[in-house]
């Protein structure tokens, strides 16, 4: 996809990094926007949730959990983001909490599946779109895991050993080199105010409110 009409912005971070509190605040700057999550955003991708991450006691090939998060993707992408861009469905814009880019960082750093494959799986899943800006929630793993520690809502991927967390981040990093024109690290170490101000700023950077 060559050609967007509305924004498209992205928030992406690891496990225990206070990104969902920051998407909440953004919420009630960013009025009439769609906002959906990955994965979820539809009954489908709610489902492939529930089934690859809520499970703790299942096993799952990282390839399973690959080709499940890139199918409610593709779902979410084509039958709801792209109609909001193209102007098909109502909103001024779409925010996304993750996008594939947590697959890259996860399944990729975090559980060794082939890099290429998840940016090639992924490429087809949403027909190459690219957000206009990423807001990636950065923040030191040893920090995180004590944020989400005793979490009602901790997943599999969030019991992960430390180690996990550290190669998920260090993704993510490499991620901020690689697409530097649209990539905003913010310093998730700050106050809740203060992310949330960071955050803002981005927004305003990239013309967004």
């Amino acid at each position: 996809m060559t050609e967007k009409l509305k924004p498209f912005v992205v928030a992406e971070g690891g496990s225990g990094v206070g990104k969902t509190t920051a998407v909440e605040g953004i919420k009630k700057e960013l009025v009439d926007w769609k906002f959906f999550r990955e994965p979820g955003g539809t009954i489908y991708g709610e489902a492939v949730r529930e089934a690859v991450q809520s499970h703790r006691e299942w096993e799952i090939d990282p390839l399973a959990a690959l080709f499940g998060y890139t199918a409610a993707r593709a779902n979410l992408v084509n039958t709801e983001v792209i109609p909001v861009l193209e102007g098909v469905k109502s909103g001024k814009g779409v925010f996304l909490d993750r996008y594939w880019f947590s697959t890259f960082a996860y399944q990729g750093s975090g559980e060794g599946v082939d890099r290429e494959i998840i940016v090639a799986v992924s490429k087809i899943a949403t027909k190459g779109l690219l957000p206009d800006l990423v807001l990636h929630y950065d923040l030191l793993p040893e920090l995180a895991m004590q944020r989400k520690s005793g979490c009602s809502d901790a997943d599999r991927y969030d019991m992960k050993e430390f180690d996990f967390h550290r190669r998920v981040r260090d993704a993510y990093l490499e991620l901020s080199i690689k697409f530097p024109e649209f990539w905003r690290v913010i310093d998730a170490s700050q106050s809740k105010e203060s992310v949330l101000c960071d955050s803002l700023a981005a927004l305003k950077e990239f013309g967004m409110i």
